[in-house]
């Protein structure tokens, strides 16, 4: 009898991690996709800007960005340097079964290239 509460116990404790884990795994994939979805609408330059070397437009990549941000959901930072847009996104875990150890929050990042062309070189213009 014993030797049953224990293993019953132990089963309970690791179903408890599992969901846990799981929990912690899809929030942290959700705001790593965010993340990486803004940074590509706010790299999506004009592309006559582009053509002329011009760098992003700071301000359009931004608001790009927190609109996508915003419809997921998501509050985020965006920084814009030269043609580079990176977005940091930090989010809260639901968790069913909330315990000491697992983080409250979690955090993803995503860089974003403003580039010519579908592979980066454009001829003719």
């Amino acid at each position: 009898m014993p030797m049953t509460a224990i293993l019953i116990t132990f089963l309970m404790l690791g179903g408890w991690a599992l969901v846990s884990a799981s929990e912690q795994w899809a929030a942290r994939r959700d705001v790593y996709a965010a993340a990486a979805a803004a940074a590509r609408a706010a790299a999506q330059a004009d592309p006559i800007a582009l053509r002329d070397g011009q760098v992003l437009d700071v301000d359009g990549a931004v608001d790009r960005a927190q609109s996508v941000l915003a419809a997921r959901g998501y509050t985020g930072t965006v920084t814009v340097d030269g043609q580079t847009v990176t977005v940091i996104v930090t989010t809260g875990v639901g968790y069913a079964f909330p315990a000491p150890g697992f983080p409250s929050s979690v955090t993803g990042s995503a860089t974003a290239v403003a580039r010519r062309g579908v592979t980066g070189d454009e001829i003719g213009g």
